[in-house]
């Protein structure tokens, strides 16, 4: 039996047979291996080209290549370099220093602020000061009983030489600052007493009063943790009132009346016990010489104090 097949048949069935060839072909040019350096090798030949025409076209240098530096090479030592055992040694750090403390009993160490530091290792004695226990500044408010000597007075021919000097008062107000162990401050105070004498028919009474403003220097020591003892010396000025009467028993007339008032030279020197019984309170006795100079009929004026107060630290 005789097949008759069509001439576009036969041409597809052929082209259908050959097609796998040529896509084996095709796949085998396309999918070539290249290594890393040729890829880029090429690529840069591509590069380098495009950059050519572009600089025909536009009447500028091509890029150049450039061209990496050769690495140096390393060249090791002929001879090793070799390190005895002793330089190891002698590049070791050496031993730290042993320090010694003092020992220090449980009833020192709760009582006693500590007296000494320690820098490398040698010891440094401490002791705090009264600033450091007490504080940069004080006030000082304080009463006192003032016991004068007798006053000397010129009475112009009445024979009268001297005054016998009455028991008086005085108050005031000392503020200062700490420095360390020493102090310096101002001290405000008033002084009042009354002074008499009689000879024969003449008796004279006489008052005193002081206003007096003052400059402190002094040193303060730390006897116990609460208890410290302080001196000083003041130097100032201040406005003195004399006040006489003179008497006649024999004639009826009125006393006589007279007022001197004078600004006069200052001085002091005082001693002080202070007691802290807080951390910010404490109170003091004390003992201190006031003079003044003289005033019209009335010679200089000397004075002893007892005073008491509570002060504030801080």
């Amino acid at each position: 039996m005789k097949i008759n097949f069509p001439i576009p048949f036969l041409i597809s069935i052929t082209g259908f047979l050959f097609l796998p060839c040529f896509f084996a072909q095709g796949q085998g040019t396309t999918n070539e291996v290249l290594d890393r350096d040729e890829y880029f090798r090429r690529l840069e030949q591509r590069a380098l080209s495009l950059s050519k025409k572009f600089a025909d076209i536009s009447g500028t240098e091509p890029v150049r290549l450039i061209t990496p530096r050769k690495a140096k090479t390393y060249t090791p030592p002929q001879t090793p370099i070799t390190y005895s055992p002793q330089s190891y040694y002698d590049a070791l750090p050496g031993p730290q220093p042993e320090y010694e403390k003092p020992s220090v009993s449980i009833e020192q160490n709760n009582t006693a602020p500590p007296t000494e530091q320690f820098v490398d290792n040698q010891i440094i004695e401490f002791q705090p000061t009264m600033e450091d226990k007490r504080g940069e500044y004080y006030l000082r408010p304080f009463i006192a009983l003032q016991v004068p000597r007798n006053q000397k007075y010129n009475s112009l021919g009445l024979g009268i030489n001297e005054l016998d000097s009455y028991a008086g008062y005085s108050l005031g107000l000392h503020a200062g600052k700490r420095i360390d162990n020493f102090t310096v401050g101002l001290r405000l105070g008033y002084f009042y007493n009354e002074m008499a004498k009689r000879n024969g028919i003449f008796r004279i009474d006489a008052e005193n009063e002081l206003l007096a403003f003052s400059g402190t220097a002094g040193f303060s020591a730390s006897m116990t943790d609460k208890l410290s003892f302080d001196f000083g010396l003041g130097l100032g000025f201040g406005n003195r009132l004399n006040v006489s009467t003179l008497k006649i028993d024999t004639l009826p007339t009125a006393p006589v009346s007279s007022s001197f008032e004078k600004t006069v030279f200052t001085y002091e020197f005082s001693l002080l016990l202070d007691y802290a019984y807080s951390e910010n309170l404490s109170a003091f006795a004390g003992y201190r010489l006031v003079g003044a100079s003289d005033n019209a009929p009335f010679d200089r004026m000397v004075s002893h104090l007892f005073e008491v107060g509570i002060g504030a630290n801080f």
